[in-house]
């Protein structure tokens, strides 16, 4: 067919318009953002912190409050996930190890070592039926974390922090058809009674593993996991009971030199596990992995250290892994950084594997539904008066942008927050 001068304006007028409607539609999306930010009932009640990036042009979209600082939750495990990626390699390491008539073990504070949910345990046995000397660190590590709550010693989301972590650092009984204890070794300090007790349905005492567990009646089933109270004579009673093997230890600043690493499982599926439930002992243990893999005991040095290496010295306050103090202190914009750090140092697929999805998995399963698919991969971050979210969005378009929302102080229920941010998700969606 014959192309007139006529027809070929006509064409041409058309793709320019087509061409044209998008830059318009994301202009339009950006306003009616920005509009929400002002307008909004639950945003103007609160305080939003809110930064769209688009990591292929390098340009920040919109921005509201994004350099103020807010308190994260668990949107910490997201620098976390950026420390593991680019200390660790495909495996996390779990100690140095030395072989002669004994094995000499320096701990590299692995949270997967002898932990129920990893069922494969190649480090045990590399360390099985042979005499074993471990080596702490003598830098003290304070089990809780700086403004960590102190009667919250006994919930699962608490366990104590160590050197070389055992179990999960916790005991997990459980009721079938009889009573199960692991580690079985607590099976003898673990008190069981029936009838209903008002609050808890397992106590631990506050300076002492003992155990006590509320049933209704003795066929009921259940399964709680509570932390026990740490110690290096816990940890040598524990070993020895695991490996069939005496166990000494001591506190040496070994330099490690001479020793070969021991790996214990693959990094991504641990990253995956502590983003996908928020798994703070994970994010704790892992912090001190990433810490004395690069040489450092004291965890306060090496957080300084990657925060200028990342670019943050003096822009922020992190003070733990897993996000459960108020002391930290993050800014939308330092949490789309790093989110921009892991989307360059590793694939797409890990990172929809790692982060949860939108409608389908981990702590936003019930929100950011897609059509078809989720279109949000994101971690949460909650406390009392506080929820943040951050990580990425995917819109119609097939553009993959960084976002981080933060949201403290408000006193509405944080169903009616939850529900404004994803009115504001499904513009970006749709205008991008």
């Amino acid at each position: 067919m014959k192309i007139t001068p006529i027809r070929f304006i006509a064409i041409f007028c058309v793709l320019i318009l087509i061409h044209g409607c998008i830059p318009v539609r994301q202009g339009l999306g950006s306003m009616k953002v920005k509009k929400s930010f002002k307008k909004s009932v639950i945003f103007s009640n609160q305080f939003t912190g809110f930064l769209l990036f688009d990591p292929n042009t390098k340009e920040y979209l919109i921005e509201h409050n994004a350099d103020l600082h807010f308190t994260p939750a668990s949107n910490t495990k997201i620098f976390i996930t950026a420390a593991c990626l680019s200390i660790f390699k495909d495996s996390i390491p779990t100690f140095k190890i030395k072989r002669d008539s004994t094995l000499s073990i320096y701990p590299l504070g692995d949270p997967t070592f002898l932990h129920p949910d990893f069922p494969n345990q190649p480090a045990i046995d590399k360390i099985h039926n042979r005499p074993i000397n471990i080596f702490l660190p003598t830098t003290e590590l304070p089990v809780f974390g700086p403004g960590w709550a102190w009667d919250d010693y006994q919930y699962s989301f608490q366990a104590e922090r160590s050197w070389l972590p055992v179990y999960a650092n916790e005991v997990r009984i459980f009721n079938t058809d009889t009573l199960h204890v692991i580690p079985p070794f607590f099976s003898d300090y673990v008190e069981l009674y029936l009838g209903e007790k008002p609050g808890s349905f397992i106590h631990r005492d506050l300076n002492y593993n003992l155990f006590n567990v509320w049933m209704e009646h003795d066929s009921s089933k259940f399964e709680r996991k509570i932390p026990f109270q740490y110690s290096n004579e816990l940890l040598s009673t524990l070993l020895s009971d695991t490996t069939k093997a005496p166990v000494n230890i001591s506190a040496d600043d070994f330099s490690g030199a001479g020793y070969d690493i021991i790996y214990n499982q693959p990094t991504i599926p641990v990253l995956a596990l502590m983003m996908q439930r928020s798994d703070n002992f994970l994010a704790e243990q892992l912090l001190i992995t990433a810490s004395r893999t690069s040489g450092y005991n004291n965890l306060n040095a090496f957080r300084n250290k990657l925060l200028e290496l990342w670019g943050f010295s003096n822009n922020i306050q992190w003070v733990d892994g897993s996000g459960l103090s108020r002391y930290n202190l993050f800014t939308p914009r330092t949490l789309v950084k790093t989110l921009n750090q892991i989307f360059l140092a590793t694939d797409w697929k890990n990172i929809q594997y790692i982060f949860p999805n939108g409608g389908k998995s981990g702590t936003i399963k019930d929100w950011y539904a897609g059509v078809n698919q989720p279109y949000v991969y994101a971690k949460t971050g909650t406390l009392s008066n506080n929820h943040c979210l951050s990580g990425f969005v995917v819109t119609n378009s097939g553009k993959k942008l960084i976002f981080s929302f933060m949201n403290n102080n408000y006193l509405t229920p944080v169903s009616e927050v939850k529900t404004e941010m994803q009115k504001v998700l499904e513009t970006i969606r749709d205008s991008y």
